[in-house]
């Protein structure tokens, strides 16, 4: 029996609607008429191929997350163990919390910018197969301790 990895998603474009009525504004959003959409891709994956990272983000250029230590400060705290070099069938981001310049985070696959994260916002991109050293994250201004620090949560799974 095969493990299930169910990734979900959706969509909701928002039309800006604001309206001022006797000089106050008001700001409203109404659903476009495309509609809001969901859905979901469902997989399998290998035993002990997940690994979650939580760390503070130390490079401000891409970098690989092919251990918990090359784009973390110190070692991230690691659960599960790495998807195998080219068996990435999920890479999740979240960024926790920032301190100081550490405004986002952003999340490449390969050379592609796939999003730039803000406080609370997460990006999953799913693969059928996917090489784990495409798999990279940075931050916008440099690690300092204390003063300017980005926290993610970072889930990649696969075979």
């Amino acid at each position: 029996m095969a493990n299930k990895l169910i990734m979900r998603c959706s969509l909701e474009p928002q039309i800006d609607a604001s309206e001022t009525v006797d000089s106050v504004a008001y700001q409203n959003y109404h659903i476009d008429n495309v509609g809001s959409h969901g859905g979901s891709i469902t997989t399998t994956y290998t035993d002990a191929k997940a690994i979650k990272y939580v760390g503070e983000v130390d490079v401000t250029a891409a970098a690989a997350l092919t251990d918990g230590q090359v784009a973390f400060n110190g070692t991230a705290t690691t659960s599960g163990t790495e998807p195998g070099a080219n068996g990435v069938k999920a890479f999740y981001v979240k960024l926790d919390s920032v301190l100081g310049n550490a405004a986002n985070v952003t999340v490449t696959y390969e050379d592609n910018i796939h999003a730039v994260l803000t406080v609370g916002e997460s990006c999953l991109i799913p693969f059928t197969v996917g090489t784990l050293a495409d798999c990279k994250i940075h931050t916008n201004t440099a690690w300092v301790a204390s003063t300017h620090v980005a926290t993610v949560t970072v889930v990649l799974v696969g075979d």
